[in-house]
Parts: structure tokens; C-alpha cells; sequence
């Protein structure tokens, strides 16, 4: 009997995971790129609005650029409240069986903006040390990615020269930046939320030009 029940809950788990919406087609979270290595998400919640129940199944980083009242349930348990801060940046290995079916809403007056850097490649880990380069910070280190946080007050730069690994530069507070890639020089305002991929062996300089202090994530890839 004992195995009956047991062989029951497995069908009925299987039945109500595959029942799911995965991330990457839940409505909110929109995939604005994807490889072999990564699959980035940006997820836009408008206030007052939930999304739909969804399936985490793979390692993430995630990162915040609005502090937004808001709460989180996770399937078949108590919702939870929440205050999210601009620049908050986490990791979680939502690797099966750590995976998280949760729905997310938004009860605050403006946007909820979060982006999900889903990590797609196994965790082999890595063969190069950190950076250590300046203003750039070590904020967390995996087996499949690390994540370092950059702050330029006006006029600072950082360079990434000839590195082995891949990474996404990811811009958490709008600016005024002057970008160097490859020896091609531009100059732009940026937005929170936006962008750029480093290949291995690139030269990629990044300048502030605006008087606030301006805000990074950068997501070493393997």
C-alpha cells in the first residue's frame, strides 16, 4: 500500500510540474537573448498585476533595478511580501531538483523591473582566477558564473582586456557612458536594464560621463 501512495504522489508531482509555464513563456518575462551558455530575461511586472505560476529549472542570476512593494507564493504554499531594492543582485541554483514553481505580483504604483540571467551551461566551474581588476567587485562566485558589482563615479573607467571568459555587462541605473570596444569608440545614455555582451579576448572600456555614480553587473560566463 505503502508503494501505491508513494507511486501516487510521483504521477500526481510529474503531472502538476508539467502543468507549469516555463520561465522563458510566462508573459512578463521576456527573452531578450539567448545562446548555448545563457538565456537573459528581462521581466517587467506592471503594478498592480501578477504573473502566471512558473517553473524555475535552471541556476540564475537575478538582478533588481526598482525598489517595488511586492510578493511572491510559491505553489501550494503562503504568499510572502516583499520590498525589492535597486541593485540588489542574488544567485540561486534552481537546478532539479532545487527548482521553484512561484508566481510573482506587484503592489506598488510603478513598474516591478527584474532581469534573469538563466545559466545554461553545466557546472564544471571555472579554469581562471576572479578579476582583480579596479572598481570591479566580487559579489558572487559559482561553478556557473561568477557576479561582481561596478560603481564609476564621473570620469572613471573600467577596461576588460583579453579576458578567457565570456561576460555581460548589465547597466543597473540610468547614465551618460562613453564605451571603447574593440578600439570603436561611442558615446550614449543608457538605461537600467540594458546590456552588452563581451566576448573572450575582447578590449571593452566603459567610461562614466554623467555626474552621478554609475551602476553595473557583470556576469562572468564560463
Amino acid at each position: 500500500m505503502r508503494t501505491l501512495i508513494l507511486s501516487g504522489f510521483y504521477i500526481l508531482s510529474s503531472i502538476e510540474l508539467a502543468a507549469q509555464v516555463a520561465v522563458s513563456k510566462e508573459p512578463r518575462h521576456h527573452v531578450v537573448f539567448e545562446n548555448d551558455k545563457v538565456r537573459i530575461l528581462n521581466v517587467l511586472i506592471p503594478a498592480g498585476d501578477t504573473t502566471q505560476y512558473h517553473l524555475h529549472s535552471t541556476p540564475s542570476v537575478f538582478i533588481c533595478f526598482t525598489k517595488t512593494h511586492n510578493g511572491t507564493q510559491r505553489i501550494n504554499e503562503q504568499p510572502v511580501p516583499g520590498v525589492s531594492g535597486a541593485g540588489d543582485v542574488w544567485f540561486e541554483n534552481l537546478n532539479p531538483p532545487h527548482i521553484k514553481i512561484h508566481r510573482v505580483w506587484n503592489t506598488d504604483t510603478s513598474t516591478y523591473h527584474v532581469m534573469d540571467v538563466e545559466l545554461l551551461s553545466k557546472d564544471s566551474g571555472f579554469t581562471v582566477k576572479p578579476l582583480t581588476i579596479q572598481h570591479v567587485h566580487l559579489l558572487i562566485d559559482t561553478p556557473w558564473a561568477r557576479t561582481y558589482t561596478i560603481k564609476l563615479v564621473k570620469s572613471e573607467q573600467v577596461t576588460i582586456n583579453g579576458q578567457q571568459s565570456n561576460f555581460i555587462l548589465v547597466v543597473i541605473n540610468d547614465a551618460i557612458i562613453q564605451l571603447i570596444e574593440n578600439g570603436i569608440e561611442s558615446r550614449s545614455f543608457v538605461k537600467s536594464g540594458q546590456f552588452y555582451r563581451i566576448k573572450a579576448n575582447d578590449k571593452f572600456s566603459v567610461i562614466n560621463r554623467s555626474e552621478p555614480p554609475a551602476n553595473f553587473a557583470l556576469v562572468e560566463i564560463k
